[in-house]
């Protein structure tokens, strides 16, 4: 019965490791990447509306064309964290989806909660804004979605091949990136979705 009793304690600090061990960033080598979190972030400058020039498109996101996040900080110091776009076509409604993001303490702003549906949320990273606040790169934690935002819905090709490279360099295969029609010429066009 001891034994019994030491295999089952054995097993559960086992579990218990394995649970809370963090998982190691996965090399660019390997195929993987981990979203890291850039510089601090000013909130109040990053609030606001940013239009989605590519992503991973993922579920209903897929469907949407002219996408945009907007944020804004509430006085309780969370985030209304709105996504919005019109489904399939540039004459449809604006529809989409409203969260609430809290900053995480200690990530100089960059590492954010979101939660989704009771009581799941999601960590989304700020990898990068240029020093003008007019272009951001935001992932979840473990790289499996990419967003490239910009204040203005159209970027032009320069700036946007110096955005994937950017991407690139942090491991990220940008090849997953598909451009969003953020104009009805847009749509069908080589590398949009």
């Amino acid at each position: 019965m001891r034994r019994w009793m030491a295999y089952l304690a054995a097993l559960a600090i086992l579990l218990s490791a394995c649970a809370y061990a963090p998982t190691p960033a996965r090399s660019p080598q390997a195929g993987g990447f981990a979203c890291s979190a850039g510089a601090p972030l000013d909130l109040e400058r990053y609030m606001g509306r940013w239009y989605v020039i590519a992503n991973t498109p993922f579920l209903s996101e897929r469907d949407y064309v002219g996408d945009y996040d907007e944020w804004t900080l509430r006085a309780d110091g969370t985030i209304e964290d709105k996504y919005l776009g019109r489904r399939h076509d540039f004459d449809q409604p604006v529809t989409g989806s409203h969260f609430v993001a809290k900053v995480m303490p200690g990530t100089g702003n960059t590492k954010w909660r979101v939660g989704l549906i009771w009581p799941f949320e999601v960590v989304v990273v700020t990898a990068y804004v240029d020093p003008d606040y007019r272009y951001t790169i935001r992932c979840m934690e473990d790289g499996n979605m990419v967003w490239m935002l910009a204040r203005d819905p159209e970027m032009d090709q320069a700036t946007y091949k110096e955005m994937l490279d950017r991407l690139g360099a942090l491991g990220f295969n940008t090849a997953r990136m598909r451009r969003v029609p953020q104009k009805p010429s847009q749509m069908g066009q080589p590398g949009f979705r």
